[in-house]
């Protein structure tokens, strides 16, 4: 399974618990980092990779 692949599944996870209004606490009960806190950094993360795919293809591609 790729990385991309499992933060979708990851992102899809998330959102239900926000979606169901499931109190899930990732971190502590001092920060409570719940699913919404986390969805949008996990977004980033997603994009992230994805830019990083792209960048190696194009370098790939030069290369080649």
């Amino acid at each position: 399974m790729t990385t991309e692949a499992s933060l979708n599944i990851l992102i899809g996870w998330l959102q239900d618990n926000i979606n169901c209004g499931t109190e899930i606490i990732f971190d502590n009960d001092e920060n409570n980092a719940d699913s919404a806190t986390l969805l949008p950094w996990i977004e980033q993360a997603l994009q992230n990779v994805r830019d990083l795919r792209h960048l190696q293809l194009l370098q790939q591609t030069r290369t080649d």
